[in-house]
This record gives C-alpha cells, structure tokens and sequence, in this order.
C-alpha cells in the first residue's frame, strides 16, 4: 500500500516548502535560499536555511533537517497522511487512493528483489576469487570472522563483471540502473557498475531479503569512502537500518541494542555477542528509525565519539527524537573514549570493555541536559538563564503529554537544585532578602506584574530571572509567589489562565485593578496595548534593571 510516486513528485513540484514554511516563519530570501529564525529552537540570529530548489530545510543551530511533510509532522502534530492532505490542498490536487500494487508493480519489485540477490550472491562468490584477495586480506585485518563475514553476507564488488553477469541472467540494461546496481555514463551514455573495487555490504530488510548495498572503498584515493545504493522502489534509506535483521536475533537471545556509526562497528559489536547493533546508512538517525528500532526493545543504546563532533552529534539526535518519545520509550547514550570506535575498543579491551561504557551510560534526560549545558558558561548569570530557557524549550518539543509531564518533572527539578546550590537565598521558589529601606515607591516590579498579566506567555521566557528578584510591593510580590510555586514549564499560559492562577490564590480583580491604577499616571505605555514583541522588549528591560539594582544592594550591604 502506497501513494504513487508520480503524485508525491507533482506534489513537491506544485508546492513550495518556503510557502508552507512561511506560514510561521519570516523568511528572508539570501541568494539561493531563504533564512529566518528556526521555530524548532529559541534564537536570535537566523540560521534555519530553506531551499525551494530541492524542497529542503536545515538549521545550522540546531541541526534539525527535513521536506514539508516533516515540517507539518512535527510544528503541526500532523500524522503523515494529515500531512499529505493538506499540502494536496494547497496544490488543489486529488489524493490518490491508497491502493494494492498493480500486478505489473508486484512483478517490477519480484525482478529487483531476485536481482539483487544474484548481485548479493555474485559478490560473495567474487570475495573468494583471486580478484577478491585485497578485500580478505581487509578484513582479516580488521578481525572480521569468517563466521560475521558469512552473517552479514559480505563480498567484493570487483572493477567490473556485475553488469554483464546480470544481462546474462535475463535483466534488462534499464532495471539494473532502477535498481542502483549500474549507472549510465554521462559522456557515451554506455552503462558500467556503480560498485567498482568495494567491500560490499548487503543491506536487508527485516525479513532478511537484500534491498540495497552499501559499499566501502579498498582503494587508497577512491571517493567518496562509503557508497550506498540510491533510493529504489524497494529502498528508502531514512526508513531502513543496517543489521536490524541480525540485531533482532540478538535481542530474542536477551541482548540489548546499541546503535553505532558505520557497518564495521555493528559488525564488531555482534561479532563480540555485546549487544546487537544496527546502524543508519550514512545519514543522522530518523524518527522512522527509531520507530523501527522501538518495535523491539524500549531502551536501546545511542552510541556517540566522546570528542566535541560526536557530543554535538548526540545532541542533533536527541533533539530529533523529543516530539517521538513515548512513555516506556526511550535511550540510554553511551560516549567513548576520544577517538576510539567501538571496533577500536573491543579490539583493545574486549567484551569488557564495551560493557563498562554500557554500565556508563546515561539516561535520556541526563544526556539531554549535559549536551545542552556544554553551549552555555554555567558560571555567569544570564548564560545560566539561557540554558535553563533552552531546556525549558525543548520538554515543549515532546508531543506525548506523559512524557512531557515526566521529563518536564525531572528538568524542572534540577533546574531548583541548581539554584539552590548557587544562590542560598532562594527557598522553595521564593526569595529571601535584607529589607532595604527606599527613599520612593519602586514601582519597576508593579510594572512587570502588569506586562505579564497581560503576556503571561512570556512568563515562561524570563521565569529564571523573576523568581531572583526581591520585591517589596505586596500585590507584585504575592504575584510573583503564585508564579514561582504555581506556574510550571508545561503549562500552556494565556491570560485567563494566569488570572485563574491568581484567583485561587486570593488575587482578586480589585487588586489587579489596583495593580493598574497604581502604574499607569506614572509609565508612558500602557501594559494592556502592547504587542507581544514590544512586551518582551520592555520586560526583559525591566527585568534587568531590578536585577542589577538588587546586586548593588547587596554589595552596598557589604561595603557596610
């Protein structure tokens, strides 16, 4: 069951993804692409790059990529076919039926799945020739068993003989480059093997039936390194995991699983009987990927280098994988020596040793919060607050409201003991500080109580900063009482929901009325008339001179 290609690609045709994109996003166009700031992070300088041309979009900030459907899928919480109804929509196009393979359709995908077989069993038998010697002698070298070799189906893909085998067997010259196992040459438009000189690795469905190769080069200059088969009728690369077959196996054996880079690293952890091990094909790991993943085991291992690339690459998935997690779903990330694969540290330590880092891991909200906390210096103020708004952000990005509960529960909960631990003045959400005697009324916390009545969505933006302020009004500071011990990081704030807030604790609508009568003979705007943008403008003003004045308080109280 599935849509027809023609439609998917008349669909991207007719449908800009800047004009889906731009819906919620401002987009400013910069030569080939468009930027604007990503609306899967919080930032200031646009680096959410959208390109027309292929349908594509990338952050540079936080790595998100994807096509229009995956855009609707995850800011709109639309399911796939939701998706793809509502860009139909907007290309006034019919979705097609989804309907069974045409017999004509199944016969196409029989002949590429006996194809790629005979190329499969074409490139075993060609490991053991004499033309195959230099891929043996790779692999002795790297302690791949003759048993793993025979498992995963590895062969030697020589300079040329594939192409012509395949017409021997009947193929047609243009089913072979349909299925990715020749290509046609641009200058004589003669055809030659795509895979020349290559360990060959079979990548296989869940069933076991090969779908694609992925092929690495043995020649010391030949480019690119690894070489996988393109998209086919039987292979989509995002929604396809290498050794997930043999990974399955694994687990009905009371093994876990542990997601790695590369082939030989999923080799080499099987081949130790670790874990099983799967890997993506030299793409980030999909949500596809982990659902395909999640059907067998609920905590799999994420296994990332221990230098900065491999943290910033743990991050880029973790991110991916918040609006996914389900509750009993989730990942435990492991991090490696610096410079050392897991092939690297079974050969050196062994078994053991890959188990010692597994027994290291750290759980999904712990590597979530150590990532995130890398970009920020946790010894100044407002990197502090910053770090704690980005986390706050991304539990935001869960769509299961369980689990946004839960790991909001957890963050927020290490976000209080970091305060407690660095400033003693904080208890239990409130802030405890010497009485200053004042010449005049300060009416700046009166100020920023009537901004966020009024944009009590902003809350949560500057909730970090509002709970270290000491007030001495006593409306504003019972208001801001009711924000530190009421209003959580998951709740969804408007303003009838921050005066039902109110209400409960005994705010009523005349002190509020008074809150604004106080205020507004003495301030030239009016809290209640600005926009959202000139709000946050105004209150992270505000915010910073009460602040500010509270450290020359106190070092003023020293001084004393």
């Amino acid at each position: 069951m599935a849509l027809p290609q023609q439609f998917m690609d008349e669909l991207r045709r007719r449908v800009s993804l800047s004009s889906v994109i731009g819906k919620r996003v401002k987009l400013i166009a910069r030569g080939n692409r468009l930027i604007g700031l990503c609306p899967f992070h919080q930032e200031k300088t646009p680096s959410f790059h959208v390109r027309d041309d292929d349908g594509y979009y990338h952050c540079f900030g936080c790595g998100v990529s994807g096509d229009a459907i995956s855009f609707l899928r995850e800011q709109e919480s639309m399911s796939f076919m939701d998706a793809i109804n509502h860009l139909a929509g907007m290309a006034g196009m019919t979705v097609p039926e989804q309907q069974k393979l045409s017999p004509e359709e199944r016969e196409q995908r029989n002949s590429m799945a006996h194809m790629l077989e005979a190329a499969a069993q074409f490139f075993e038998q060609s490991l053991q020739k004499d033309s195959g010697l230099h891929a043996k002698s790779y692999l002795e070298k790297r302690q791949v068993s003759l048993s793993s070799q025979t498992r995963y189906r590895i062969g030697y893909a020589p300079a040329s003989g594939l192409l012509p085998h395949l017409e021997r067997l009947g193929y047609k010259p243009e089913d072979i480059v349909a299925a990715g196992l020749a290509r046609r040459s641009t200058r004589d438009q003669s055809l030659y093997d795509n895979f020349r000189n290559r360990l060959m690795f079979p990548i296989k469905n869940p069933r076991g039936e090969v779908i694609a190769f992925g092929g690495r080069a043995l020649g010391e200059d030949q480019e690119p390194k690894y070489l996988n088969s393109a998209d086919s009728p039987m292979f989509h690369k995002k929604l396809v995991l290498y050794g997930l077959k043999e990974a399955r196996e694994r687990i009905k054996d009371g093994l876990p699983v542990i997601v790695s880079e590369g082939y030989m690293d999923a080799i080499a952890i099987d081949q130790y009987q670790v874990a099983g091990a799967v890997a993506p094909l030299g793409t980030a790991l999909t949500e596809e990927q982990m659902a395909l993943i999640w059907k067998s085991t609920d905590a799999p291992f994420l296994c990332f280098d221990g230098d900065a690339a491999g943290q910033r690459a743990a991050a880029r998935t973790l991110l991916r994988l918040l609006p996914v997690l389900e509750p009993g779903k989730t990942v435990r990330v492991m991090r490696l020596p610096t410079g050392q694969d897991p092939d690297d540290l079974l050969k050196s330590g062994g078994g053991d040793a890959l188990r010692q880092i597994m027994d290291a891991s750290e759980s999904f909200a712990d590597a979530l919060w150590h990532t995130t906390s890398m970009d920020y210096d946790l010894s100044k103020a407002e990197q502090k607050a910053k770090f704690w708004q980005v986390m706050r952000d991304h539990i935001r990005q869960i769509n299961n409201p369980a689990m946004r509960d839960s790991l909001g529960d957890d963050i927020r909960a290490r976000i209080r003991a970091m305060r407690g631990q660095e400033q003693p003045n904080l208890s239990g959400g409130k802030i405890i500080g010497k009485r200053h005697a004042q010449s005049t009324e300060n009416l700046r916390p009166s100020i920023i109580m009537a901004i966020l009545l009024h944009q009590p969505e902003l809350i949560h933006d500057v909730h970090e900063d509002l709970v270290r302020l000491d007030i001495k009004d006593r409306l504003a500071k019972k208001m801001l009482n009711i924000i530190a011990d009421s209003v959580t990081i998951t709740d969804h704030l408007d303003e009838s929901t921050f005066r039902h807030h109110l209400m409960l604790a005994g705010v009523n609508e005349e002190d509020l009325t008074s809150l604004m009568d106080k205020i507004k003979t003495r301030i030239r705007f009016d809290p209640s008339q600005l926009s959202l943008e000139d709000a946050k403008v105004r209150l992270t003003e505000l915010i910073s001179l009460e602040i500010r004045g509270l450290r020359s308080r106190a070092v003023s109280s020293m001084r004393s």
